[in-house]
């Protein structure tokens, strides 16, 4: 599954400049692809399992997903009502 990571044009502007959100869409994209040739057979999931690399890729998107919603000016999810 391939993520759009640049929603809106002026929050794919501010998210571009921001170095942790490239980290994290590079990371997610390593860990999917790693999914992926473990479950086409390709490679053995050494270290961790198939469930716990879906479990990190889950996260991740959940991390994308509230960065994408603070660039936006929205509450991040936090449980606070923030504003961004």
């Amino acid at each position: 599954m391939h993520i759009d990571y640049s929603a809106q044009s002026d929050t794919a502007a501010r998210l571009h400049g921001n170095p942790a959100y490239a980290a994290l869409v590079e990371q997610h994209d390593d860990v999917d692809r790693r999914i992926v040739r473990i479950e086409n057979g390709l490679e053995r999931p050494d270290g961790l399992s198939l469930a716990a690399l879906k479990l990190r890729r889950s996260g991740l998107r959940e991390d994308l997903a509230r960065q994408q919603r603070k660039a936006r000016g929205e509450c991040c999810n936090c449980g606070n009502h923030c504003d961004g």
